[in-house]
């Protein structure tokens, strides 16, 4: 029942295209909660009362794919850059989303992971200038730790050395003053300054597997020099780093002995390499913590911000657990560290989450880490997105619809329908989904080859039937193995995305199986999966009208319906009145026939069949998710079926509830198999 409905676009507006998109339903994160978390509004004009003086909790905001999370994260950092320490980190990115940084392969190298990686620029991107913050961060402690994981290479790990000998003269002559319980500290200092010298002069060899990092890690890496070769080893970076690896845990030596042990512990490549990171992560707080002094925070100075997004995958996993230390009790002098705010982003469904429109000027939660998820995109705020222009009033929920609750899907599908009513000035509904279902797969299901499979497998609704279609489709697949992997490999790509279940997924996957399948496939497709089910399944019957044989649909329901309680009845009905409409322009098979109904008999349809078969024709026409609105002549047809099955039966009240209630949802724009089932009859 996809109508096609006029309207004018709003003159020269393109659509409301090229402004900045609201964050429906995140405004109250953004522009209230994060605020105050920064202690900076964010507009940058004025300060504003810390919603945690004593150090924020990590905010945690989960969504699905195309949700709006990355533009949140983009909206904060717009909103804050230039205007305290910042730094931004994709984790599913190549090089963590920096310019010019390549990606580390694996965590196996003996000097670097992700973790390393990711210091480097958090150190480099929060230790830059900021107007009107005053002096810029520094990072002595990490510099530090970060200088002997990178560089260091203890005895026994010179199997192979192919680094310059100048770098390696100079690391055996610094080795003896590190090992020397007795060392002199200024023969010390000269070996220390003549191995970071060669350090310097060879980082491209030392960094060789990070590369890309070399600009950076040479501006973290100079602050180390200056904690070396001037710092005592009983004060500053060096003393902190005495203290965080006692002789409890094995280090011996002053501060500088056992930082330079330290690398042992990262190189092993086990827990103690995580033992080793933690410490790494809590010389960064510490760092931050150093810069915010006395007068910053008397004076209610901004607090650093970091935004790190797609922390579900591994690296992110790890590194929300070594940032656990963010929510560390005060020391036991009282004093309350300084924490930088710390905003994360993952993919996943997070249903049972709080939503972020819950968290205003005042909400002040006390979960740590407080996890959050976005709101979905409903078709009140698809309406705010069509702005001013003319649009048929039912546009934004057949959007919705289509959308999943998703920010990115919404405005593709927004964008699509303003093109069409700027262009031609009416919208149909078949134009409008051909026109945007592939932007929308592709960006759900960036993989083509997955994409392709999901959609064959779309018609299935059990696994008997997704190896059918596979087979109907790939014959030269005929081990069982092989097929099992194929669809595994499809199914599983679709749970990685947090598609699970999502019902505007199989809307678009169905469209498009519809439009790139001609008639007499979809016909094979259908009838060869309903010959692996039984006659009376509703899987049966749902394939059945997928083919168009309403008629049969018709006798089998009437059957039913002589033994089944109204519940049940009206629970299949709902099921099978969703099953997807054949291809545009497919003549119905039983056009102008009627099967002769068993219930019936040669006598012709009676009352109740005809009830019947108007409801069931109806329910599925109304339910075609490229409907705009329904007639009321139809809704009043859904209403007298309904009451002509009730038929002042007492054991049949289930129907004369339904009569009342499926036309209001209907005209609400529900469908089935949504509708609801009376209980309690």
């Amino acid at each position: 029942m996809a109508q096609d409905v006029g309207g004018s676009a709003m003159s020269g507006s393109g659509g409301g295209r090229g402004r900045q998109h609201t964050l429906y339903g995140q405004r109250a994160l953004q522009e209230d909660f994060v605020p105050r978390l920064v202690g900076l509004h964010c507009d940058g004009r004025y300060r504003v009362p810390f919603a945690y003086p004593g150090g924020a909790p990590l905010v945690h905001v989960v969504g699905g794919r195309g949700s709006g999370k990355t533009a949140l994260l983009d909206r904060v950092y717009d909103a804050y850059n230039g205007r305290v320490p910042l730094a931004r980190a994709d984790l599913a990115a190549p090089g963590f989303g920096e310019a010019g940084v390549v990606d580390l392969l694996d965590d196996d190298s003996p000097n670097a992971s992700h973790i390393t990686h990711l210091l480097y620029l958090l150190a480099y991107r929060l230790g830059l200038d900021v107007r009107r913050f005053g002096r810029p961060l520094a990072f002595p402690r990490l510099s530090l730790g970060l200088l002997v994981v990178t560089a260091w290479r203890p005895l026994g790990g010179d199997d192979g050395d192919v680094r310059p000998a100048d770098l390696r003269r100079a690391e055996a002559d610094l080795r003896k003053f590190i090992t020397d319980e007795d060392s002199n500290v200024r023969h010390r200092r000269e070996s220390l300054g003549r191995w970071f010298d060669a350090v310097s002069a060879n980082l491209p060899q030392v960094l060789a597997s990070v590369p890309g990092l070399d600009a950076i890690a040479g501006i973290v890496l100079d602050t180390a020099r200056h904690q070396l070769l001037k710092g005592e080893p009983d004060r500053g970076a060096l003393a902190w780093w005495g203290d965080r690896l006692p002789p409890a845990q094995g280090y011996q030596g002053d501060s500088l002995q056992r930082l330079f042990q330290f690398v042992r512990g990262f190189r092993r490549l086990d827990g103690r390499r995580r033992t080793a990171e933690e410490h790494l992560v809590a010389a960064l707080l510490a760092d931050i913590d150093a810069g915010y002094g006395r007068l910053r925070r008397l004076n209610r100075t901004p607090r650093p911000l970091i935004l790190l997004d797609n922390v579900h995958t591994d690296v992110g996993r790890t590194v929300l657990g070594l940032l656990g230390v963010l929510d560390s009790p005060p020391a036991a002098n009282g004093h309350r560290p300084t924490r930088p705010v710390v905003l994360a982003a993952s993919l996943g469904r997070g249903a049972h989450l709080p939503p972020l429109d819950d968290i205003g000027a005042t909400a002040v939660p006390a979960a740590r880490p407080l996890l959050l998820r976005i709101p979905a995109v409903d078709h009140t705020h698809i309406g705010e997105m069509l702005g001013a222009v003319d649009y048929p009033e039912h546009l934004p929920r057949l959007l919705a619809r289509y959308s999943g609750g998703r920010a990115a899907s919404a405005r593709t599908l927004v964008d699509a329908a303003l093109r069409l009513l700027q262009d031609t000035g009416v919208i149909r509904p078949r134009d409008l989904l051909d026109a945007a279902v592939p932007d929308l797969l592709a960006k759900l299901l960036p993989d083509e080859v997955m994409r392709d499979r999901l959609t064959l497998l779309s018609p299935a609704r059990r696994p008997a039937a997704r190896r059918a279609l596979w087979t109907f489709a790939y014959p030269e697949d005929h081990t069982e193995e092989l097929i099992a992997a194929r669809i595994a490999e499809a199914e599983g790509y679709r749970s990685a995305s947090c598609l699970d279940g999502d019902r505007a997924l199989d809307l678009l996957l169905t469209h498009r199986l519809a439009a790139k399948t001609a008639p007499e496939r979809w016909r094979g497709i259908h009838l060869r999966l309903r010959s692996l089910c039984h006659p009376q399944e509703d899987d049966y019957l749902w394939h059945t009208l997928a083919l168009g044989r309403v008629g049969e649909v018709v006798c089998a329901l009437h059957h039913r319906f002589t033994g089944a309680a109204p519940e049940s009845w009206l629970t299949s009905l709902n099921g099978i009145c969703a099953a997807p409409h054949p291809p545009e322009g497919e003549q119905p098979p039983d056009a102008g026939v009627t099967p002769l109904c068993t219930v019936c008999g040669s006598a012709g349809p009676d009352r109740v069949h005809e009830a019947i078969g108007t409801l069931t024709r109806l329910l599925w026409q109304l339910s075609d998710p490229l409907t705009l609105a329904p007639r009321e002549d139809d809704l009043n047809s859904v209403r007298i079926a309904l009451e002509s099955l009730y038929g002042n039966g007492a054991d049949r009240a289930a129907y004369r509830a339904a009569s009342a209630d499926w036309p209001a949802r209907l005209r609400a724009g529900a469908q089935a198999p949504d509708l609801p089932i009376p209980e309690g009859y």
